[in-house]
């Protein structure tokens, strides 16, 4: 078995110190917010999705109720044309939507990164276990850039001809 060089060891004593402390709480600070970001991008998009397939069932269901009618009336059918034309100008609707899409995919999204989220904490809060969970976070950013930036040990796509 060959023995580590001194100065090998005296690098690590010096590395897993104050430099990997730092490194970890600036580990946990970039992981809360790239979390914080997904949750507010993909709250964002889901916000628009929600609202135009929502929309997009209110204007059938309304359109089909104002198109039908049992009773042959002209007041009737100008009840229903008013009413059918303040329901399409009525924007609050969108409102309702978009709030309801962006709660969603902000929440789904952070609730996927609480394990991260939660390593983060430690590694701000917590000296030696701050350390230990910085490095968890290290190898949670090489994985993520080795498998899903660059594409290594992902799955390729079979051409069906």
């Amino acid at each position: 078995m060959s023995k580590i060089p001194a100065s090998v060891t005296t690098a690590v004593k010096k590395f897993s110190g104050k430099p990997m402390g730092v490194m970890s709480k600036a580990l946990g600070v970039a992981t809360v917010a790239a979390v914080i970001y997904d949750s507010h991008i993909n709250g964002r998009e889901r916000a628009y999705s929600l609202d135009e397939t929502e929309s997009a069932d209110r204007f059938y269901n309304q359109y089909k109720q104002y198109m039908t009618s049992e009773k042959e009336s002209a007041t009737i059918s100008k009840l229903k044309k008013l009413w059918f034309n303040f329901q399409q100008d009525f924007s609050y609707y969108h409102i309702g939507s978009r709030l309801k899409g962006y709660l969603i995919g902000f929440g789904e999204t952070l609730i996927k990164g609480l394990p991260l989220v939660a390593l983060s904490a430690v590694a701000l809060k917590f000296k030696t276990a701050g350390k230990l969970a910085g490095t968890l976070l290290a190898a949670n950013g090489i994985k993520t850039l080795l498998y899903d930036v660059f594409g290594i040990g992902a799955k390729k796509a079979e051409r069906k001809y």
